[in-house]
């Protein structure tokens, strides 16, 4: 019996089942032997990788398996690198390959993804260790084998395209188990020396034991060390190698790297050619912007006629001066009304003024200017002060002018 509606739909677990194994798997190595194999007129391959204990279903599709080296066949033993995949309308799952090698290789394939995962762990792969390659080399280090076609490839590539450049070839071994020790130690020397610009160094395709020096942890890192920027060129554009991934700019072949490495005359040529065109248009901009600026001067009035603006420029002065003056003399005359206001107010106010009509003006011995009778004492002497002149006075006694009569 079902408890509180808990029943899921079949597409419900399907799609649980395809994210769990799906994002679970998304990436594995499976060995196992190859049947029921087909390779469909559309390119893909669909077969059967089994073992004692089960089978799985494999689909290899056309845009991964043209580059195998090898023909699948039943009952070949294989390496299968790939992800999980279900397909939810049928309910059934498979692995999705994309790398298939035979067995015997399963130990180089293994522990060439074992050191991948912990270099770039470490970072040996960023970009912002990538060093920039330099425009126009003049000296390119060459390290590969003197005999190989790689050294041909790349001497005939830059001899054709850039013959400005230098060659400085350090012959090493690239295949066999003291091939590693001799790439090192190339390298090494090559960036000691401080003679090149760049250093190549790669060799021709080959089965992946070839290549295998150029998988060695020891390779990768003095190619890291390196401090002259270098390309890695080995093998095919579809083998990829420890040293392409760590190397500052990784080239499909040695023929592309020589390409890569330098510019080629043409090249220059045309960048030269750039250059000079737009600096005589940067030229020409300026020389048109300079007559424009002298036609602008030319077109002034005081150029084109210096008599009459002498003239214009005499009239204006006199105008002027004609007008200052007029201020000045107005200005003037209100300072003079003023002054003359000013003047009458003080004459009004002038003690003189007063005396020369009739009045005098009494003062004590100690000047002070009597205002009343009653500040002088009965015989105190004291002074009258006429408009022409001063007489000597005695108080006899105070008058009431004020008497009330009967």
């Amino acid at each position: 019996m079902i408890e509180n509606n808990t029943a899921i739909t079949v597409g419900e677990l399907t799609r649980q089942i395809k994210e769990i194994l799906e994002g679970s798997f998304s990436q594995l190595w499976v060995e196992g032997e190859i049947s029921n194999y087909i390779h469909h007129s559309s390119g893909h391959m669909y077969f059967t990788l089994k073992d004692d204990e089960a089978e799985i279903r494999c689909a290899m599709f056309k845009g991964n398996n043209q580059y195998l080296r090898f023909k699948p066949e039943n009952g070949m033993k294989v390496l299968l690198s790939g992800r999980i995949s279900v397909y939810a309308p049928r309910g059934q799952y498979q692995l999705i390959s994309t790398r298939l090698e035979p067995a015997g290789l399963g130990t180089l394939f293994l522990a060439f993804e074992a050191l991948k995962k912990r270099l770039s762990a470490e970072g040996l792969f960023d970009d912002e260790f990538k060093k920039p390659l330099p425009k126009i080399p003049e000296t390119i280090g060459l390290i590969t084998s003197k005999t190989g076609a790689a050294v041909k490839d790349i001497i005939n590539v830059l001899g054709r395209r850039a013959p400005y450049v230098k060659l400085i070839l350090r012959p090493t071994l690239v295949q066999g188990d003291e091939a590693a020790a001799d790439i090192v130690n190339a390298i090494q020397e090559m960036d000691t020396s401080c003679e090149p610009d760049l250093i190549i160094f790669g060799r021709g395709g080959g089965s992946l034991e070839d290549l295998w020096p150029f998988n060695e942890e020891k390779v990768a890192r003095a190619i890291f060390d390196c401090q002259t920027p270098t390309i890695s060129a080995v093998g095919h554009e579809t083998d990829t190698t420890i040293a392409d991934l760590v190397a500052d700019l990784r080239a499909p072949t040695p023929s592309a790297a020589a390409e890569l490495a330098a510019p080629s005359i043409d090249e220059l040529m045309q960048s030269l050619q750039t250059v000079d065109e737009k600096m005589r248009a940067l030229l020409v901009r300026k020389l048109e912007y300079f007559w424009q600026k002298m036609d602008h001067i030319q077109d002034r009035f005081a150029l084109q006629r210096p008599d009459a603006f002498i003239n214009r420029m005499t009239d204006l002065n006199t105008h002027l001066f004609s007008a200052l003056k007029q201020s000045i003399l107005m200005k003037l005359q209100s300072r003079f009304g003023q002054l003359e206001t000013l003047q009458a107010e003080l004459a009004v106010l002038n003690p003189k003024s007063i005396l020369d009509r009739g009045y005098a003006i009494a003062t004590a011995d100690s000047g002070k200017i009597i205002h009343s009778p009653n500040e002088l004492k009965t015989g105190e002497l004291f002074r009258l002060q006429l408009a022409k002149g001063i007489i000597s006075a005695r108080k006899e006694k105070n008058t009431d002018t004020h008497q009330k009569k009967v």
